[in-house]
């Protein structure tokens, strides 16, 4: 999330055009990345519950089968992500974007597979509850990309002036330095190197990859119908032109730092969840659930507060003050309001889904979130927009509905299987 974040502010600095393309360019890509990210959360899952069973033996292969989906998503996803103004252009967005998008879509579709192999590597190592090498890599990263874009986004010390394709390769490289930071941490902590992930590769446990997919797929279906909606609300701003277009990616890139948060209790929840109930330690999980979203509902009234008292100065952190950017501020400070309406609603459905997953309860969560997300909030966000003419600030408030149907459903999901004692859930 700190990547984007960082992108989204350093290519404002270009201009509202250049940020306009980036953001429909990254969600472009996002669409893709969080439907095989979802499928890869599997394994983390069926980590914990072998470890929860003492069947330690059969982490390797788990791990090796998530390398193997990440491998087959990625290439025909880099494909697509390369092509990516030929769908940005059918669905309307200004020609001015699409030109200023076509070379950042080329190089930015080289990060998706180390990304993908990363991620793999990440909920390996977070099933064994070892989340601060995760947090260092990342914090390594940070500067790493930011080091990047100054360099190749501007020209900077010599280095070649490529603006947005310098952006991408610059994601392209973090990407990469985190996957072999990951795998050398694995390869040599003594906890984890027993596993000898590169030794005696196993790409051919046929019955655990469809196992894996069986329970990812729905994982990461949900996603797209989470993240999904967010990232295609992306492309229907772009109708609104550049400004609009510009304003929402202040918005979602502040989102998604914010969600960084939720996100970390969600995987903490999925990880402790599982491994609880396959120890059947049903009293134990009940308070984790309860710490975990209680915590989740907490740190989103803090969101909220804080953007409703700052609105104005966060979105100014991502203009220029020598470029005319009153329009995009004004634009983009409507849209955090609505954001921070909903921000404690998104922090607990994501904790609940999290809690779910841990047990398995992918299938239900699925048709509830692309229910919530689609059938409601897209649909709101379309009539509010396009009927009403309330343009961008429509496509946010039914995000915003969304959001909230979505943390109700999952809410009543989550009651359900506590009545049953999380046993038998279908």
């Amino acid at each position: 999330m700190g990547i984007s974040f960082t992108d989204v502010i350093m290519i404002g600095w270009l201009g509202t055009t250049e940020l306009a393309a980036s953001a429909a360019t990254s969600d472009f890509h996002s669409f893709f990345f969080y439907i095989v990210a979802g499928i890869i959360t599997a394994t983390s899952v069926f980590i914990a519950h072998a470890r929860g069973k003492k069947q330690t033996q059969s982490v390797r292969s788990i791990v090796h089968q998530g390398f193997l989906i990440a491998i087959i998503c990625s290439l025909p996803a880099s494909f697509v992500i390369y092509n990516a103004s030929f769908f940005l252009a059918l669905i309307g967005v200004e020609q001015s974007v699409i030109n200023a998008a076509i070379p950042y879509a080329h190089t930015l579709c080289l990060a998706f597979l180390p990304m993908m192999l990363m991620t793999v590597l990440q909920h390996f190592v977070i099933a064994h509850h070892k989340t601060r090498i995760v947090f260092l890599v990342t914090l390594a990263g940070l500067p790493l990309n930011a080091l990047g874009n100054y360099l190749l986004l501007f020209g900077n010390f010599g280095w070649p002036e490529l603006k947005l394709a310098g952006a991408g390769i610059s994601s392209a490289l973090t990407a990469s330095f985190m996957f072999l930071s990951l795998l050398i941490y694995c390869q040599t902590n003594a906890t984890l190197k027993r596993y000898k992930l590169l030794s005696a590769i196993e790409i051919n446990n046929i019955p655990q990859l469809k196992a894996l997919i069986k329970t990812g797929l729905p994982i990461g279906i949900s996603n797209i119908g989470e993240m999904g909606v967010f990232l295609s609300s992306t492309i229907t701003m772009g109708i609104f032109g550049a400004e609009a277009l510009a304003a929402h990616t202040i918005t979602l890139r502040l989102a998604g730092l914010f969600y960084a948060f939720p996100l970390g209790l969600s995987q903490a929840a999925t990880i402790r969840c599982g491994y609880l109930q396959a120890q059947n330690k049903i009293s134990t999980l009940k308070k984790a659930i309860v710490a975990a979203t209680g915590s989740a509902f907490f740190i989103g009234m803090l969101f909220s507060v804080l953007i409703w008292f700052f609105s104005i100065e966060i979105a100014s952190l991502f203009l220029s003050a020598e470029r005319n950017t009153g329009d995009v501020l004004l634009i983009a400070s409507g849209f955090l309001l609505i954001l921070g309406v909903f921000q404690p609603f998104d922090s607990l459905a994501t904790v609940i889904a999290g809690a779910l997953r841990g047990m398995k309860d992918t299938r239900v969560p699925m048709i509830l979130s692309i229910g919530s997300y689609w059938l409601v909030g897209f649909s709101c966000s379309l009539v509010l927009a396009f009927y009403f003419n309330f343009s961008g600030s429509g496509i946010w408030s039914g995000l915003a509905i969304g959001s909230c149907v979505f943390a109700v459903a999952t809410s009543i999901r989550l009651t359900i299987l506590w009545q049953r004692g999380f046993i038998n859930q279908p």
